[in-house]
């Protein structure tokens, strides 16, 4: 379930696993999702382990950020409605869970909200 249209290269669900590294990059079209005329003029992406919801206290979700989202690959405002990102395998702490991404969107007109996307699969080795 997210708040805009689904991430390319997915069909729902986004699946980082041990081997696949570095993985991405996946673009979120926020078009659908912007009032009519605004466009993106900057971007956050954080990630919590769990079934995180607007209502949410994130103080009681693991923040996994730093070890999901590509440090080296800062998320990107494509055509003023799409944000690119890049994953990397977050360690085996986090094997066979997923993650929620929240998107905080700033608009030119500087009305900010942040956008849910569900779910980041972590999968663990396989044997």
């Amino acid at each position: 379930m997210t708040d805009f249209g689904y991430a390319t290269r997915a069909t729902k669900d986004i699946e980082v696993m041990y081997y696949t590294d570095l993985w991405g990059v996946y673009s979120f079209d926020f078009s659908d999702a912007l009032p009519t005329g605004d466009v993106i003029s900057a971007v956050t992406v954080d990630a919590y382990i769990g079934n995180v919801k607007h209502k949410s206290n994130l103080s009681e979700f693991t923040d996994i950020s730093a070890n999901l989202i590509d440090p080296a690959y800062v998320p990107q405002i494509v055509d003023n409605t799409k944000v690119y990102v890049k994953f990397q395998y977050p360690g085996s702490d986090y094997a066979n869970q997923k993650a929620s991404l929240i998107f905080e969107i700033t608009t030119d007109s500087l009305a900010k909200h942040p956008f849910y996307f569900k779910y980041v699969k972590i999968r663990g080795q396989e044997t």
